[in-house]
Formats: C-alpha cells, structure tokens, sequence
C-alpha cells in the first residue's frame, strides 16, 4: 500500500488506530473508575502497579514500533514478501522476551516494589494486580506486534474490532471479579488484574483470527518460520533497541515522579493516578496520530519521495492540534463532571481541578512535539528521539527531584514537570525538522539485508 500522504490517507489510518485506543484505555479507566469506588489504597496501588508492568511490557512496544517502520518501508517499496519476513522475526523476538518478562515479574516484583513503596498495604494491593496480569504477559506482547504489523501495512480497522472487543470483556470481567457479582467474591485489585489479563488475551485472540481468516500469511507471506536469519534479527533489534530504551527512560522517569508523590501522601497518590488515567484518555487522538506519521513518513520515503515527507509531516500536526484543542476545551469546560466518572470523593475531585489546568498546558505541548518525534522514528534515525529523550527525561527528573522530593509542592506545581518535558521535546523536534537535520540520517531499512 503506496500513501502519498493526503489527510483522507492520515484520517482513514488514524481513525481506527484512536478508536482502537480509545477502547484500550478504556481498560485502565475501568480499572480506575471501579477501583476509585471500591478502595483507596486500591486507587493509589494500581498507579504505581500499572506504570511498574507497562516499564517492562513496553520493551516489546519498542520492537513493534521498530519493525512497524520496517513494515511501512516494504510497503512504500511495494514489496509484501519483505514484510512476512520482519513480522516473522518481530514474533520470534517477542515470544522469548515474554518468556523473559514473565520469569521477572513472578519472582523479582515483590523486591523492586518492597525496596521502591513506603506503604505496606500499598505493596501487597500492587502485587495482586502484577500477579494476576502476569499471566497474559504472552498475548500483550504478541499483541504489539500485531498492532505494529497492521499499522505498518495501513490496515487499521482491525485494531479497533480488537480492542472494542477487549474492553467490552473487561468491563464485564471488572463488574464481575472487582465487586464480585453473580456468585463470584470481591476481588478488589485483584479481580481487576484478572479482569484485564482476560481482556488483553481476548485482544491478542481477535488479532489472530483475522490473520488468518483474512489469508495474511499468504499474502505477505508470514508465518512460515522457514529459516531464523542472525542479520534479520540484527536488522530489527538495531531498529528497535533505541525506541525500547527510550521508552524504559520515559516511562521509568514518570514511575519516579508517581514514586516521588507517594512518598508526600497516599491522597496525592490518589489524586496524581486520576490525573495520569486522564492524560492517557486524552492524549488518544495525538498517539494514534503520532503513530501514524511513523507509517506514513517511512511509507513516503520507501517511494523515494524524500521532498514530500515534511509537507505529510505538517498535515498530521495540523489534525492533531485540531483535536488536541478540541477536546482541551471540553475538558476545561465541564472538569467537575469528567472527573467524578473516576471517583466519589468530593475532597479528591476538588484537589485534582488544579492540576488539572497545569495537565492541560503540557497537551498543548504535547500534541505537537509527539507527533514531530514519532516523524524522526519514520525516517529510521531511532537513536535521535532516544538522545532528545534522555535530555528531556533529565529535565523532567530534575524538576522532580527539586518540586516533588524536596519541597514537595503542591500538585499543581508537581504536574509542572509534564509542562517542562512536552515542551523540551517540542523545542529539540522543532529544531531538527525545521533545520533540514533530518534528511542527513534517513536510514535504508530492509530485514532482509
């Protein structure tokens, strides 16, 4: 599928892809929503679990995301055959690092978490949770891999079939084992563990039978496993581990500041675990947009079309401000009703407003410079995102360390540190785009190599 990079193509990419998200942040609204109306410290243990499980999970997130602008090229180049050989490998990739990922969680969770904590019950409420999701370790990896497969290919409305599926499951799943209905016992945290690795497994189910009833494998031709290639694998891990490392320093840089937060009050926790379930909701449209400058740029500069790349960089950056300020305005608009969907406590509602505003600056950021650093990803330079992000993540750090940990300021003075890193991302972005930087590092991207 050759784009040429017009909004309809952006749209009719993105659109499934944000529905999709849509739906997979669902899960963890869900999670925050019941666990907000049954307990607090189940409120407050499912911020730091939830963070804690997706530092790790996220390193399969990186290879995806690497081997999706693999599969976007081959498709740009028109040549399908190169694409089942990546995804092939992605797959291989991904099944030994789950096997790897669920021998770390079982074993080593209750360390990290005992020696990172301050509160016990917090503790034991967040290893019910990673105990239980460790069991769909397998399908949430291998789901990113379908999920980077059909984003690189253009195909995304199977995306959104899997993940309205999946969260349908889990708000069943939630009312059942959280609050314990229909014969089952509360389960509190626990039961939304539960509820979610089923959730995640029904996703990774739909992704599979739509590969296959679909004959994916012959069109492009995947899944023969014929031959394991060393340069194949050498091609994707060179791709992927500057976008897996990047995403363990970012994600890893917001673990502390949550971290950071607990250790000022387990309200504050409470309150930040709101206002994170909601930066993650409303930053939907600008993933799924990012996501798709990754395709559509290395789709474009598989053609050769190196001259058309920013002006489809610039019309993915106009949708996502227009959304971005879209939805900003609904949200400054009617706080107070958006924010009692996740809990009832009047006192946590009122003191999330505040920083609720200072959230509301960093997307204005936010929905620009995501967008130009997933664009440097589509050209192949995975390593550029990665050096800008350690500096903005050592921003990020250090406002913590100084606001969070040593004043411990206010909330709406913590959450600046979001303020100080979209903004440092959008200034070292624009700079790269803007000077032309860009051209000198476009990397040839073939697995086969």
């Amino acid at each position: 599928m050759q784009l040429k990079g017009t909004y309809k193509e952006i749209w009719q990419i993105s659109y499934p892809i944000i529905l999709g998200s849509l739906a997979h942040s669902i899960n963890q609204l869900i999670d925050t929503a019941f666990l907000g109306h049954s307990s607090k410290v189940a409120l407050e243990a499912i911020t730091l679990a939830g963070i804690y499980y997706f530092v790790f999970v996220f390193i399969a997130g990186g290879l995806a995301r690497g081997c999706q602008v693999i599969i976007a090229r081959h498709s740009g180049e028109n040549k399908p055959e190169k694409i089942g050989i990546a995804f092939d490998h992605l797959i291989l990739l991904a099944f030994i690092l789950s096997i790897f990922l669920m021998l770390f969680f079982g074993f080593a969770t209750k360390y990290v978490l005992a020696f990172v904590v301050k509160s016990v019950a917090i503790q034991e409420a967040a290893m019910n949770y990673i105990y239980m999701m460790n069991y769909a370790v397998i399908p949430v990896v291998l789901g990113f891999c379908f999920n980077g497969f059909y984003t690189g290919i253009g195909k995304t409305k199977i995306i959104t079939i899997a993940t309205v599926c999946m969260a349908i499951t889990n708000i069943i799943c939630g009312y059942i084992f959280i609050f314990g209905n229909f014969g089952f016992p509360a389960l509190g945290i626990k039961g939304a563990g539960i509820a979610t690795a089923i959730a995640d497994t029904v996703l990774f189910l739909v992704y599979v039978i739509h590969f296959f009833y679909f004959k994916q494998p012959k069109k492009y031709n995947a899944f023969t496993f014929q031959f394991i290639s060393l340069k194949q694998i050498w091609s994707i891990i060179k791709l992927s581990s500057p976008i897996v490392l990047q995403n363990l320093i970012g994600i890893g840089s917001w673990w502390y500041f949550f971290l950071s937060v607990e250790k000022i009050g387990e309200h504050e926790l409470a309150v930040s675990g709101i206002l994170k379930s909601l930066f993650v909701f409303i930053g939907i449209p600008v993933w799924s947009l990012a996501s798709t400058s990754n395709t559509v740029i290395s789709n474009i500069i598989g053609q050769g079309r190196i001259n058309d790349v920013v002006p489809a960089l610039k019309k993915v950056l106009v949708v996502s401000v227009g959304i971005s300020l879209s939805i900003n305005l609904i949200i400054v608009l009617f706080p107070h009703q958006i924010l009692s969907l996740f809990t009832n406590d009047t006192q946590i509602i009122k003191d999330t407003i505040a920083p609720f505003y200072t959230l509301m600056i960093a997307l204005l950021f936010f929905s620009s410079g995501m967008i130009m650093n997933f664009g440097i990803t589509g050209t192949g330079a995975t390593f550029i995102p990665t050096i800008v992000e350690v500096f903005c993540c050592l921003f990020y750090v250090l406002y913590c360390y100084y606001f969070v940990q040593l004043k411990q300021s206010e909330l709406y003075i913590c959450w600046g540190c979001e303020v100080v890193y979209w903004l440092s991302l959008l200034t070292f972005t624009t700079i790269y785009w803007s000077t032309g930087t860009w051209k000198k590092y476009i990397k040839i991207l073939d697995a086969s190599a």
